[in-house]
């Protein structure tokens, strides 16, 4: 019985999405750092979220629609968040977009465009998709154009460091060992 509660432990964790810290781990949400390039790293997933971090009396996050996103304007947000520390799950496929809402902030780059990939889908959009220019066909990017998953795995890397469909750090590569040790202490309990 106690290994059944371990199994579905691992299971619910890897049902239960990535956190990934906006910026992280060189930065946060911040005047400094680069959200397209940090961006077009990760493979969103539904249910993954999003967590802010910022000094609340310098910043904001504010959900707003792609033509907000492309003029800078916080004057009809979808959500405006204010705590220093806001979660954002990713609850749906599609593109979410959001800035900051301080005059010249997000002129000066405080802007993040995230794909969500729909399910089954393995695969990040192209940088040229996320960088919020004009020119992209509308269809979505990375290699799940007709809905089907990618043959092979999403390697995201950084200097020293692999991971085969998560970044580096996040929940999911948890979740991955969490299943692993799952699997192994079922197969040791089977042969005894």
């Amino acid at each position: 019985m106690p290994l059944l509660a371990v199994v579905v432990a691992a299971a619910f964790a890897t049902a239960s999405g990535a956190s990934y810290g906006v910026g992280e781990p060189s930065g946060s949400w911040d005047l400094q750092t680069n959200y397209t390039a940090w961006a077009s790293s990760i493979n969103f997933q539904l249910g993954d979220q999003l967590v802010f971090k910022y000094s609340l009396e310098a910043h904001d996050v504010v959900e707003v629609t792609k033509a907000s996103y492309l003029s800078c304007s916080a004057s009809s947000p979808i959500s405006a968040l204010r705590s220093g520390e806001d979660t954002i799950k990713l609850d749906r496929p599609g593109r979410r977009y959001f800035i900051c809402g301080v005059p010249g902030h997000c002129d000066s780059g405080m802007k993040l465009q995230v794909r969500v990939a729909p399910p089954g889908c393995n695969s990040p959009p192209p940088p040229s998709e996320m960088d919020g220019t004009p020119g992209g066909n509308g269809t979505p990017g990375g290699l799940c154009l007709d809905g089907s998953p990618s043959p092979s795995p999403t390697i995201i890397s950084t200097p020293g460091v692999i991971s085969y469909n998560s970044a580096p750090g996040s929940s999911s590569t948890v979740s991955a060992a969490l299943v692993i040790a799952a699997t192994t202490m079922l197969l040791i309990s089977m042969l005894h």
